[in-house]
């Protein structure tokens, strides 16, 4: 049979693991604060300072999109994606022209109400169909208007319809694939590249125009993504203004005053930022050039909204001179031409694709028969450089107080909790850690009785074992002398 296995006893005895897992969860937490305040300070302590000194003014004023563009070397960016390293790689930088908030208006008793909604193109989208002529036998058919890039094409057909004819050199794209680079008009994979700059209209749907005065253009948002370009068109008696702009100072809030009625038999054309409908009611906020035109101007019974588009450009009666109400954008315009950034810091730490979001909603300049973002800004009035997107004091107070409190609280709570267990714990002559903070007989203090009786024992036990070793040696001598 075989041995039985002799259990030994640790070393080290079981500690009790609620001291242990206190002792490392308090540990855990200081480490994790002190790692919080160096990043928070980098993350919010020092763009919060930089909002309460920098002199941004807190009232919003309109920003519109003049140039966007995807540059390469990038020196600046209107919207990062870190902002502990320097932006690379996506670098979209945004120029606009920046303005006083337009006239807020009221369009009342409007009957035949239609909307009518020309939807934004994104031509990154995965809608859009692609072709990689790389492949032998992907663009063998190809027809249409494509932009391509180092053989890979897409159908730009789909979403514009082109004027204008190529007049460029020859590629085959089943053959010369890596030719395709720019704008071409393909019919049978044989494509011409275009030479001069595409005339292209989006497909929109057409504008009933039957029985028409007021022509309200305005944007579309859902969740701070721009849709596309919307337009009212109705029969309305009248059109109130509610506020009054005095150019490029701030403007101010009057009685309700009528300054268009359907009796002088012309056509209203404005844009406006947002509209609210109620019934046979419609308000619109940041309402800018304002013109009138003769009724027969308007194509009928239809039209498209590229003939509408030139209609407004060509517009040039006024419907106020004095520009006071509704006047053109240029009378009210702060600084021409500023960068354009998310927040003062110039970048996002969310990691979710935001400044993706932020290029599309914020960075259309017109091109493409689009009409430029227009959005609410903030800026400073002795420097024209710079305009952000957004910037909130209240919230960015709250911000740092989560920022500043939490971490320190959490901090201070295990550091202090570190400091009771380093008081109430001992370890005992077994090496076991042992809680003595509630144990009375531990923390009571030894009279000196009892001192001098434990001395007593000690002395007691030195005297007894000393006689036992020397009966033990008394045998052992008497044995050598024998």
């Amino acid at each position: 049979m075989g041995k039985k296995k002799e259990i030994k006893e640790p070393v080290i005895p079981v500690q009790d693991k609620r001291i242990c897992g206190g002792i490392c969860l308090c540990q855990f937490t200081i480490v994790i604060s002190c790692v919080s305040l160096v990043y928070l300070a980098v993350a919010v302590y020092m763009p919060s300072y930089r909002a309460f000194t920098y002199g941004m003014e807190t009232r919003p004023v309109m920003c519109q999109a003049v140039n966007t563009v995807m540059a390469k070397n990038c020196d600046w960016a209107s919207c990062g994606e870190w902002c502990l390293t320097k932006t690379s790689g996506f670098c979209p930088q945004i120029q606009v022209t920046t303005r006083r908030n337009g006239t807020t208006i009221t369009l009342e008793n409007c009957t035949e109400l239609r909307n009518f909604s020309c939807p934004m193109v994104d031509v990154t989208t995965t809608l859009i169909r692609k072709y990689n002529c790389n492949n032998d036998t992907s663009c063998t058919n190809l027809t249409g208007v494509f932009s391509c890039r180092k053989g890979h094409c897409k159908d730009w057909s789909s979403m514009f319809l082109c004027h204008n004819h190529a007049d460029g050199i020859l590629v085959d794209s089943s053959r010369d694939n890596l030719k395709l680079n720019g704008f071409f008009e393909c019919k049978h994979s044989k494509c011409l590249k275009y030479k001069t700059d595409l005339i292209c209209d989006r497909y929109c749907v057409r504008i009933n125009t039957t029985d028409a005065n007021v022509f309200l253009e305005y944007h579309e948002y859902k969740d701070g993504k721009e849709l596309g370009n919307n337009l009212f068109v109705g029969n309305c008696e009248r059109a109130i203004a509610h506020t009054i702009v005095d150019g490029s100072e701030e403007g101010r809030k009057i009685p309700p005053k009528v300054i268009w009625t359907k009796t002088s038999n012309k056509t209203l054309l404005t844009t406006c930022h947002v509209v609210v409908t109620n019934e046979l009611n419609i308000t619109a906020t940041d309402c800018i050039n304002g013109t009138v035109i003769e009724p027969n101007k308007i194509p009928t019974p239809q039209t498209n909204f590229t003939t509408f588009w030139k209609i407004v450009e060509n517009s040039t009666t006024q419907l106020d001179p004095t520009n006071r109400y509704l006047p053109p954008q240029n009378t009210l315009t702060i600084f021409n031409y500023s960068r354009l950034y998310i927040n003062l810091e110039g970048c996002v730490n969310t990691l979710r694709g935001e400044c993706e979001e932020f290029s599309k909603s914020h960075g259309n300049d017109g091109d493409n028969s689009t009409s430029q973002s227009r959005f609410i800004c903030y800026y400073r009035k002795d420097d024209p450089s710079m305009v952000v997107a957004r910037f909130d004091l209240n919230r960015t107070w709250m911000e740092l107080m989560i920022a500043i409190f939490v971490p320190s609280t959490l901090f201070i709570i295990s550091f202090i909790t570190l400091l009771i267990i380093g008081f109430s714990v001992q370890v005992g002559d077994d090496t076991r850690m042992r809680c003595v903070l509630f144990n009375k007989k531990a923390k009571r203090k030894k009279t000196q009785e009892e001192i001098n009786a434990e001395i007593d024992l000690v002395m007691d036990g030195i005297i007894e074992r000393t006689n036992a070793m020397a009966d033990q040696d008394s045998p052992t001598t008497a044995n050598t002398a024998t």
